[in-house]
């Protein structure tokens, strides 16, 4: 699906992120979105957004240092962080992607099973990321949150929400992914 030249997906993390705990994500990622996927710098934690008070980071200096990166060899970037994240106006955000734009986050945090008091289980933990991973990547692309069940790019308000839906577009997502990737 990809033309020569046109660059892939770059995966950036954050502060001391365990990269060996994701070297899963670029094969799988590239199987399902059918783009080449690789890793990136890492970058430093943005310090300042950390809020004391509600023991969490703003999403927003992360996404900024995410899109200050250069485009030139990425068609698109997904910042990946191991911090609890929130936005103003939410609890907390498993992800956050600009719309149609070419970055998106990641914080895999809530994603782990033992953040929950539950015991480690590095299947599910995988399986949380690459969905949540290919959703707000989705974003990117222009798609919109979806109402089929079982689609990657429904709404996850919650870990029951994220561990429902599948790891896949629906055909009509899918069929609306590639004519987006098309008009690149």
């Amino acid at each position: 699906m990809e033309t020569a030249g046109s660059g892939g997906i770059v995966l950036v993390t954050f502060g001391e992120m365990d990269r060996e705990s994701l070297s899963f994500l670029p094969s799988v990622l590239g199987k399902i979105l059918g783009l080449e996927v690789r890793w990136g710098p890492a970058l430093p934690l943005p310090l300042r957004s950390y809020r004391a008070r509600r023991r969490r980071y703003l999403s927003a200096p992360f996404l900024t240092a995410v899109a200050s990166l250069p485009a030139e060899s990425s068609r698109r970037l997904l910042g990946l962080t191991d911090v609890d994240l929130f936005t103003p106006g939410l609890n907390f955000i498993f992800g956050q992607a600009a719309m149609g734009g070419r970055y998106c986050l990641v914080s895999t945090a809530r994603l782990n099973p033992r953040f929950y008091g539950e015991p480690e289980d590095q299947a599910l933990f995988r399986e949380r990321v690459v969905k949540e991973a290919v959703h707000e990547l989705g974003h990117t692309f222009g798609l919109e949150h979806c109402g089929e069940e079982g689609c990657v790019m429904c709404f996850s308000n919650s870990i029951a929400d994220t561990d429902r839906k599948g790891k896949d577009l629906c055909p009509n997502c899918r069929r609306r992914y590639i004519a987006l990737l098309e008009q690149l």
